[in-house]
């Protein structure tokens, strides 16, 4: 697995770019209880999360809120749960491929 704050930088940038998608969705959906009918944005996400934290990430998505505060106890929540594999569920977030650097040159 890559390191804690690699990992941790790359769900902070899928929830940012999670975010940019629903202000986009919202600008043409004028009502927010039918744009949650209708979208599948959060299917994923609701795999990733506990139960207590996912209507605190909703919330936070729908009204874009960026605060590290939220956004890091949103982040430790899914590093820490163990109920679903994080990398089969987001796929922006890659895995770490073993590369061995034997006989490359260190500057290549």
């Amino acid at each position: 697995m890559k390191n804690k704050p690699f990992v941790q930088k790359e769900l902070k940038d899928a929830i940012f770019h999670l975010m940019d998608q629903v202000n986009l969705s919202l600008e043409s959906e004028q009502n927010v209880d039918d744009f949650l009918d209708k979208t599948d944005l959060f299917d994923r996400w609701e795999l990733l999360l506990p139960e207590e934290e996912y209507p605190i990430f909703v919330i936070a998505v729908l009204n874009n809120i960026r605060r590290n505060s939220i956004i890091d106890v949103i982040v430790g929540a899914i590093i820490d749960n163990s109920k679903t594999n994080m990398y089969d569920v987001l796929p922006n977030v890659q895995k770490e491929e073993f590369r061995s650097h034997f006989g490359e040159h260190p500057f290549s």
